[in-house]
């Protein structure tokens, strides 16, 4: 680091900006200046900053002015970005370490699941930053949404029995279906239903009789209030925001259908007043 902060001429490309107390050819001698410089750079280093940015960074350090300031939040947005980065990959591989125990026949629909369920919890996540709504009714909303990504794996997966979870299913479908191949806008009322209609499903957990047996503190009911429903729809809309979803979602219900489905969910949030 002493070389490349004073000298031109070293492998990693010095900088040469800083002189020592002493130099002469083939001997410098550094006093206690030099040493707080070469750890204020090192404290650099560790915040990430690389040896091009060192020179200007120490003049915001040792200048008046907001400089600094500002040098700390780029540096600070610039790290964040990075980690959301790395943070991002690891899930994928998380994704694709779930399918290691699967048949290879079953490998891509494993991850798949993986990323699916994943994507469900950042829903509910961010559902719950945005909406102020009691615990059981956020586990019940996620566990309506397992529910409709498990059927729309079963479906592609050829399971004869996929449509079981809920028998409403199929009419569903075919409300979408027709709402794409007609043409008509997102934001329609017809459309807006079709989102609500869904909403209520997830919203009452879509759990089957042999479900609620054993799952009393999530238990799904008819009669699904205001509040879960918008919940709902909040999860729905951040899991429709998510553009690697479309693939399973048009595979099922068609070219067109996830941009379709992302539209009205976010013109059904615009129609809401808590959830925006």
């Amino acid at each position: 680091m002493i070389q490349d902060l004073c000298y031109h001429n070293t492998k990693s490309g010095g900088l040469g900006f800083w002189e020592p107390a002493v130099s002469k050819p083939g001997y410098s001698r550094f006093d206690e200046g030099d040493l707080y410089m070469f750890y204020l750079v090192g404290q650099l280093k560790r915040a990430g900053f690389t040896l091009a940015e060192v020179e200007s960074s120490v003049s915001d350090i040792l200048e008046d002015g907001d400089a600094l300031e500002q040098t700390v939040r780029a540096k600070a947005r610039m790290l964040h970005d990075r980690r959301a980065e790395y943070d991002g990959k690891l899930a994928a591989l998380e994704c694709l370490a779930d399918a290691v125990a699967a048949q290879p026949t079953e490998r891509l629909f494993a991850v798949m699941e993986a990323a699916l369920v994943r994507s469900v919890e950042r829903a509910i996540e961010t559902a719950a930053h945005v909406l102020d709504v009691d615990a059981k009714v956020a586990a019940r909303v996620r566990m309506g949404l397992d529910r409709a990504v498990a059927w729309l794996l079963g479906v592609l997966r050829g399971d004869e029995d996929a449509t079981g979870c809920c028998s409403e299913c199929p009419a569903l479908v075919g409300r979408i279906v027709e709402l794409v191949a007609d043409g008509a806008a997102p934001t329609c009322t017809a459309a807006k239903q079709v989102i609500w209609d869904i909403a209520h499903k997830v919203a009452c957990g879509q759990v089957s009789d042999a479900d609620r047996d054993g799952a009393d503190d999530v238990r799904g009911s008819a009669d699904v209030g205001d509040a879960a429903s918008r919940f709902a729809v909040c999860a729905l809309a951040t899991f429709l925001s998510e553009a690697e979803n479309g693939v399973p979602i048009e595979l099922v219900f068609g070219n067109g259908s996830f941009a379709f489905f992302a539209q009205a969910a976010r013109a059904c949030v615009a129609d809401t007043d808590g959830c925006r």
